[in-house]
């Protein structure tokens, strides 16, 4: 197997499931409403809504990155997002995830296995750096949304409990 391809199954193994930590990004939102989603705990300012949005912008960067483009990212770094009002926004917005994931996975898929190691527009790191960093980038905002929603969850469950009183 290439390089490339082992890169690209951790960006979608990440993304949807069959990886080693068995923990992924399609599963832990299947249960979260939108309520859920762009509820802000006392854990962060960022809501889980952002943090999905966060990892879509950055898949998108990267492919731009791959084919020569040095986007530039505002201060806000990927966290702009429009209100997800409803269900439908949130269901949207998951799925711009998982689509800018399998764009990247292509993309990375089809990348010239000759220039794995040269350095990437940015000129900081190469492009073998990058990918790598993209996936590990996906886990620790995973492991952010993962005890975010848990948060968000215990604070849902006292709500209806007292609610029930």
């Amino acid at each position: 197997m290439k390089i490339t391809e082992a890169i690209a199954t951790h960006i979608l193994e990440v993304h949807e499931g069959n990886n080693w930590t068995e923990v992924n990004i399609k599963t832990t939102l299947e249960d979260v409403t939108h309520k859920e989603a762009t509820t802000v705990t006392k854990a962060s300012y960022n809501t889980i809504a952002a943090l999905v949005h966060h990892l879509s912008f950055y898949n998108d960067v990267v492919m731009q990155r791959l084919v020569g483009v040095n986007p530039v990212i505002s201060d806000t770094n990927g966290f702009e997002m429009l209100p997800v009002k409803n269900e439908h926004d949130w269901k949207k917005l998951k799925e711009r995830n998982l689509d800018s994931a399998r764009q990247l996975a292509q993309a990375v898929k089809h990348f010239p296995e000759e220039k794995i190691f040269q350095l990437t527009v940015t000129g900081h790191s190469t492009h073998y750096k990058m990918l790598h960093g993209i996936v590990e980038h996906a886990y620790y905002h995973l492991g952010q949304i993962v005890l975010l929603k848990k948060l968000v969850k215990q604070d849902d469950a006292k709500i209806k409990n007292r609610n029930s009183l």
